[in-house]
């Protein structure tokens, strides 16, 4: 199946349902009241999710493995947050290994989006997609008379 909007990436639902699971540990418990680590929770949590989705939108392999490196980089950031949570006894080691398994089925996806985008598949079907658009715009071009087919 081929994605056609960045929501139907396994990499991006998995680092979504992580980020839903990080928002409900940091507004319960004595983490709700550790302002600095909440918010450095929620925006890495948050920042993986944006990053595949920014990503997605470039519409360029080698630029969209980029921003998937910086989201496997979010999510691992997360986690050592969540290490400094049991470190300063907001959570126990048992709760950061229940999201620490949530964690790691993200960047199981992730890593196979990275795999997936830096083949030589991922050129070719780029490289399909690039030459059907263009070719569309040609099409629209001769139909109302535009000389410019790249307009």
């Amino acid at each position: 199946m081929t994605a056609k909007t960045f929501r139907d990436l396994r990499a991006w639902q998995t680092a979504y349902a992580f980020k839903l699971r990080i928002y409900e540990l940091i507004e319960s418990g004595p983490l709700s009241n550790d302002d600095t680590l909440r918010k450095q929770l929620r925006e890495s949590a948050a920042s993986a999710v944006s990053q595949i989705s920014e990503g997605f939108g470039r519409f360029d392999p080698v630029d969209f493995a980029r921003f998937v490196k910086m989201a496997r980089a979010s999510l691992v950031e997360c986690q050592n947050h969540l290490q400094d949570a049991v470190d300063r006894g907001h959570i126990t080691n048992d709760v950061r290994h229940e999201y620490e398994k949530v964690a790691k089925d993200a960047l199981l996806e992730i890593g196979g989006l990275l795999d997936y985008l830096q083949s030589p598949e991922a050129k070719r079907n780029a490289e399909r997609v690039r030459q059907k658009r263009f070719e569309r715009r040609a099409e629209r071009n001769r139909r109302t008379g535009t000389e410019n087919p790249r307009t």
